[in-house]
């Protein structure tokens, strides 16, 4: 039941997401809208299918599913949203410091794919990866800014949280502990749905400026 309520709600907080967004670019016609509204609709199939799948299949065979071919779509458009909403000089930032991200990440991905599909790890880890370096790289740029803005930092800040649950949301899941509020797993999911909610405000701040 608690498995059941926990997709649910990630389920509805990603259409709320996607319809929000989707209402925004129709009347301001901005990309990054657009591209948060796929982020959010990717998401949302995706958890719809695994949500239903759950529901009808009892044991879940290890096999490359139609939700993660939904859930790495999301990732890209997430990816593309985060480049539309840096600037040429933020990209062009010289630094070493958002190669954290690869120290963090290639530990993490060789670590899922010891233990689960490895081509399916490898294409999630390498595109977390990229997020995670741009969010990291933007948080920078902005600290070195004279006045920041502080729109574009408060989308750093969530997309950095967001990638930070993802991972914890991943190895909470190895091994599985229970179906019930014991399990950290699901403290981290709700976490992970919070940040969902807050990517919308996130942008929408981001734009704005």
């Amino acid at each position: 039941m608690v498995e059941f309520i926990d997709n649910l709600t990630q389920l509805l907080a990603a259409l709320s997401g996607c319809v929000l967004s989707g209402v925004f670019y129709l009347r301001s016609r901005r990309q990054p809208y657009f591209l948060l509204c796929c982020f959010y609709g990717c998401f949302g199939f995706g958890m719809l299918y695994w949500l239903l799948y759950t529901l009808l299949v009892a044991d879940a065979p290890p096999m490359f599913y139609v939700s993660d071919i939904g859930w790495i779509s999301c990732f890209l458009f997430l990816l593309l949203l985060q480049y539309s909403l840096s600037d040429k000089e933020e990209r062009a930032l010289h630094s070493r410091a958002p190669w954290l991200a690869l120290v963090i990440e290639i530990p993490l991905t060789v670590y899922f794919i010891s233990i689960g599909d490895a081509l399916y790890n490898l294409i999630v880890g390498a595109l977390m990866s990229a997020m995670l370096l741009l969010a990291i790289r933007g948080l920078i740029w902005q600290n070195r800014q004279p006045k920041p803005d502080q729109g574009k930092r408060f989308f750093h800040v969530v997309m950095t949280g967001y990638i930070v649950l993802e991972n914890c949301l991943w190895l909470s899941s190895y091994p599985w502990v229970s179906d019930t509020l014991a399990n950290p797993y699901f403290w981290f999911d709700f976490a992970v749905t919070a940040s969902l909610l807050a990517l919308f405000p996130a942008v929408r701040k981001a734009v704005r400026t």
